[in-house]
């Protein structure tokens, strides 16, 4: 009879165990969930403002070859008045076609720089209000996970205590 009697109490102590336990529920995995997606959310943010910083370079780059093909253009143009013999002429309109044709290359780039950095901007901007708002549920499941954990902290060692004792008598 003394078996039964330690079984049932080592039954009790178990079930006390466990409703603690459904207490805290799976609060601590959201919470572990939710630093996983804030450290995602942070890379993602560095990534997108490296991103948008080479592409302010690129663009910068890209502008000033184009006021450089812009000012060689408007030169050869200007030449074209000076010279003297067909062939001179059209070299200097062979020239000026090919920079035309770099022209519209870079432009084509400066354009999908432009797009790109825009659309990151609309990204980076959201993943920021995302962040502050993941932020905020963040702190507050911490903080109640740690209010259930203190609350039952003291009394999950005094049952796992009680348990052992059972388990040695």
């Amino acid at each position: 009879m003394d078996h039964i009697q330690q079984i049932i109490t080592l039954q009790n102590i178990d079930s006390q165990l466990q409703e603690i336990a459904e207490l805290l529920g799976d609060l601590p995995k959201k919470v572990e969930e939710l630093k996983d997606e804030e450290s995602s959310l942070v890379q993602s943010l560095e990534d997108g403002k490296s991103r948008i910083k080479e592409l302010d370079v690129e663009l910068n780059k890209s502008e000033g070859l184009v006021k450089d093909i812009n000012l060689k253009i408007n030169k050869y143009k200007d030449q074209l008045f000076l010279v003297t013999s067909n062939k001179q002429y059209d070299s200097l309109q062979l020239e000026i076609d090919h920079l035309k044709d770099e022209l519209d290359g870079i432009e084509t780039i400066l354009l999908e720089h432009t797009e790109e950095k825009e659309q990151l901007e609309e990204k980076v901007q959201s993943e920021e209000e995302n962040l502050d708002l993941l932020k905020k549920d963040l702190i507050d499941r911490r903080s109640k996970l740690e209010t259930l954990m203190n609350e039952s902290s003291e009394q999950k060692l005094k049952l796992e205590s009680d348990r052992k004792v059972q388990i040695g008598a």
